[in-house]
């Protein structure tokens, strides 16, 4: 199976911490030169350090909310990097709130990173340099969380909302740009140990209600949901579009 990216330019959005750090890491591992995006200038500088002992890693720093700088950022990766062949996103926000008590501003947040922000960087990327070139291969994450509904702790309608627009958003994508040769697919992860994730079900009783609602019993670590991403970013998924892989320990299945 062929997992290797040799030569090639990945970007992995959200890449200082979590889920997207694993990413990019099993990027470089595989031969990738990787544009570490994320909003967290220290902790950023301090995973690309980790990812250069490895490989090929750069840093850069992104506002996902202000849509021109995108255009910018990604203008400045094909210079300093090469032209893109693989886009992964992994950035993203996690409010958690009940419904009731969600303000307008947490719901626009929400999904200025999540889903605007997310659009309009495959957005660039397709135009500057995958749609010219005619290939690529781009993984967005959605949630299960924008599958079906969730219970507490892991719920919150604006981040669902924002997830299941997500999903929608790789569908489309998948069709438009097939013509280009471009593959468009998804993530779908269940609770995750993350920080992010942590901060919501940090305590034991929490942490008790989050694992009931997964049949494997606990949350994933951060590398049974990256191998998958890398896996449909690959030549090894080449007939892979418009598919979103619920990596979840079976709550989904469980349909409650």
């Amino acid at each position: 199976m062929d997992l290797r990216f040799d030569g090639r330019t990945a970007i992995v959005t959200g890449s200082a911490r979590g889920i997207g750090f694993k990413v990019a890491e099993l990027m470089v591992d595989s031969g990738a030169k990787v544009a570490m995006v994320d909003i967290l200038a220290d902790r950023l500088q301090e995973s690309t350090k980790t990812l250069q002992a490895k490989g090929v890693a750069k840093p850069y720093l992104l506002d996902l909310t202000r849509v021109p700088d995108i255009k910018a950022t990604v203008s400045k990766i094909r210079q300093e990097m090469g032209e893109i062949d693989v886009l992964i996103q992994a950035a993203a926000i996690g409010p958690s709130a009940a419904a009731e008590d969600i303000t307008e501003e947490a719901w626009d947040q929400c999904f200025a990173v999540n889903a605007k922000g997310l659009f309009f960087m495959m957005q660039q990327v397709v135009v500057q340099s995958m749609a010219p070139r005619k290939k690529g291969s781009i993984v967005n994450f959605s949630s299960i969380a924008g599958m079906k509904g969730m219970r507490a702790p892991l719920c919150s309608a604006h981040y669902s909302g924002s997830k299941g627009a997500v999903a929608a958003i790789i569908r489309q994508g998948a069709i438009e740009w097939a013509k280009y040769g471009i593959r468009v697919n998804g993530v779908a992860s269940g609770g995750c140990k993350t920080e992010m994730t942590m901060s919501l079900v940090g305590s034991p009783e929490k942490m008790k209600e989050a694992c009931a609602l997964i049949p494997l019993g606990r949350l994933s670590e951060t590398h049974e949901v990256a191998g998958p991403v890398v896996f449909m970013a690959s030549d090894a998924a080449s007939m892979y579009t418009g598919q979103i892989m619920i990596v979840d320990g079976g709550g989904e299945a469980m349909g409650f």
